[in-house]
């Protein structure tokens, strides 16, 4: 649900393009599910949707979170399965702050483990539930090595991205530091930081093929994506060649990336709001040979939980143009694949 579909034939890899997922209003049943390929949009009903955001997808299911007003502090958090009904409800998460969710599902196809990893914290925190649980476990990642200081000096910590890798749940925070939680045995490292890092740029972390993709670019330049895969058992960094990155699109939101085999394409799809302060500047040749710069705004990206008014754009990495691909103009929650 939620996909593209082409039919799977014999030694062809399933074509499966990423839906945006777009709520008009809060306390609507109806969502509007947009095909970059076809550039078509079709709405869906269901009494999941209202005063619920998807937050995560993984197996088909979907966590929906549910804010209660700022005072309660809390988030309603439940897992749902659209194709069968089935739905299963977790504690009431009572966090302040905003964050990341993902989750875990198992061999038989139930989720298991539920993991939501605050945005800013004094140290990498992370909150674990599973079904049937009363409360939420915390996890602080108090044993980085770099801390050497006492935790009342320490500086908030920024995690601008994450991903679930098998059962490892890996952040990138401000400064390009790794940090990987692993579900089975509950327990954090730190991996090397990411080569060629800027505070400045946007930064998105995507899962391929059992490694860790970071993605960044600058806010003010187009021209300039950076691909760095990351092999979390060797612990080493390399750059994705361009053969890896042809026929290849990247759809990249905070919390819900995905890289999808698309022949014949270099693309990277992403979500900017609709009046902002940066721009993505596509700089070409014209045919007298004069530069001509076009200029289309972006600004930063806010972390998944954080909703906006968006539109959906487009870069195409062989000619460095980027186009509007919809002007959305409404709120986006995440790609759904």
């Amino acid at each position: 649900m939620g996909t593209n579909d082409t039919e799977k034939t014999n030694c062809s890899e399933e074509l499966m393009v990423p839906l945006a997922l777009f709520a008009v209003e809060l306390n609507s049943k109806k969502r509007l599910m947009f095909d970059v390929s076809s550039r078509t949009i079709r709405g869906i009903t269901s009494t999941l949707f209202p005063d619920a955001f998807c937050e995560f997808e993984n197996g088909g299911w979907l966590l929906m979170a549910r804010h209660k007003p700022l005072y309660f502090k809390e988030q309603i958090v439940y897992l749902v399965h659209p194709s069968t009904g089935r739905r299963v409800d977790l504690p009431v998460l009572p966090c302040p702050n905003e964050g990341f969710f993902v989750f875990y599902v198992g061999s038989h196809g139930m989720p298991l483990v539920v993991a939501f990893i605050e945005i800013m914290t004094v140290v990498p925190t992370i909150h674990i539930a599973c079904p049937g649980d009363v409360y939420w476990s915390i996890y602080k990642h108090t044993s980085d090595p770099e801390r050497s200081e006492p935790m009342h000096k320490f500086k908030n910590t920024l995690i601008l991205d994450v991903v679930l890798l098998g059962k490892q749940v890996v952040c990138v925070e401000s400064h390009g530091k790794i940090l990987a939680f692993n579900i089975s045995e509950m327990t954090w490292r730190t991996v090397s930081s990411c080569p060629d890092w800027s505070e400045k740029d946007s930064h998105f972390l995507v899962v391929f093929n059992r490694e860790v993709v970071a993605i960044s670019h600058p806010h003010k330049t187009g021209s300039a994506f950076k691909f760095f895969k990351l092999d979390l058992e060797a612990m080493k960094w390399s750059v994705l060649g361009d053969r890896e990155l042809d026929n290849t699109s990247w759809f990249l939101c905070k919390g819900q990336s995905y890289r999808v085999k698309e022949e014949g394409k270099r693309r990277v799809y992403l979500f900017g709001p609709n009046i902002c302060a940066e721009s993505l500047v596509s700089v070409k040749k014209d045919s007298n040979g004069i530069e001509v710069c076009t200029y289309i705004f972006t600004g930063s990206l806010e972390p998944a939980t954080s909703k906006s008014i968006t539109n959906i754009y487009a870069y195409d990495l062989f000619d460095e143009t980027a186009e509007m691909v919809i002007p959305a103009s409404i709120v986006t929650e995440i790609w759904r694949n």
